[in-house]
């Protein structure tokens, strides 16, 4: 099993349980990337770049199936996400024929069917094509926002806002955008279930989570799981976009107050799972549920013994 993006969030936890299923895992490190996520793990690190297929190919022998979780995220520069999630996956698909790789899963993103695309859902559909056109037997599977113990990215930075600014908590937009955690221990089942599996082979699924609500109320939900309250000021998003042109020379490509950002905080990011739920009996946590485990756990630990 060879794992591309290991020291990622969905990395980390993917790799764990793959030890537990239990298979021999590879996973793929960038050369200058720390490896104590994965440092005290039974696993075999190899360092090398999606970016950089000479990188990769002498760590193919004996895999016969990888993950391909490595990513550029907002808010990584247009040009970097391009370069890592559209010809990165092109190298790790050719990685994959040239040694005869039998199984092939790709992590895409809601961001590919968003009405109103942003660089990254750009190119997870770029992504999603080279895959689908490789002629390998593949899964795509197209993750709503990650949550869980130490992330998501995103969600994270939710929580973050929560903590650091009083009193009130910003909307960038209407709020109403619709949204569909998925706790990530569901997310991992679901990758570990389509690795051996016939009927997952050539297709896309869909995976959310059992809660969709609007922006505005999974702010709610966030704070209320935390004991805080914050009045949530909205700001136009017409003001947001005139910001984020005017404060970019000062914020720089990788703030999240970038024109290319906010087009994904205000699209809908909700998916039907349905298809996984007939084919593999998939029934994701409430967020309630979720956030409930989390940040009760969060309190029990900040509280100590």
């Amino acid at each position: 099993m060879f794992v591309t993006g290991a020291t990622g969030y969905i990395g980390r936890c993917l790799v764990r349980r793959l030890i537990e299923a239990p298979l021999r895992v590879r996973c793929l490190v960038l050369p200058g990337d720390a490896i104590e996520p994965l440092a005290t793990l039974p696993v075999e690190i190899v360092r090398g770049d999606v970016t950089q297929l000479e990188t990769l190919m002498e760590h193919g022998e004996g895999v016969g199936s990888i993950v391909h979780a490595a990513a550029a995220m907002l808010p990584n520069p247009p040009a970097l996400i391009e370069r890592v999630n559209v010809e990165g996956t092109h190298n790790v698909l050719a990685f994959a024929k040239r040694w005869g790789v039998n199984r092939f899963v790709y992590l895409s993103a809601v961001s590919a069917v968003y009405a109103r695309k942003n660089s990254y859902g750009r190119s997870k559909v770029a992504a999603e094509r080279l895959v689908r056109e490789s002629g390998l037997s593949y899964t795509i599977l197209r993750p709503t926002m990650v949550y869980g113990p130490g992330g998501g990215l995103h969600f994270e930075k939710l929580v973050a806002l929560s903590r650091k600014i009083p009193l009130i908590f910003p909307v960038l937009g209407s709020g109403g955008a619709r949204l569909q955690p998925i706790w990530i221990d569901d997310l991992v089942d679901v990758i570990v279930a389509v690795l051996d599996a016939s009927q997952a082979s050539d297709k896309t699924y869909d995976v959310s989570g059992a809660t969709a609500l609007a922006f505005r109320d999974l702010v709610d939900a966030i704070l209320r799981a935390q004991d805080r309250r914050r009045l949530k000021l909205r700001v136009p998003l017409w003001a947001c976009l005139l910001a984020a042109r005017a404060l970019a020379p000062i914020l720089g490509p990788r703030s999240f107050l970038t024109p290319d950002a906010l087009v994904g905080l205000n699209e809908d990011a909700t998916l039907d799972h349905g298809e996984l739920t007939r084919d593999f009996g998939f029934h994701p946590r409430a967020l309630d549920s979720g956030l409930a485990q989390l940040f009760g756990a969060r309190r029990r630990i900040s509280q100590g013994p």
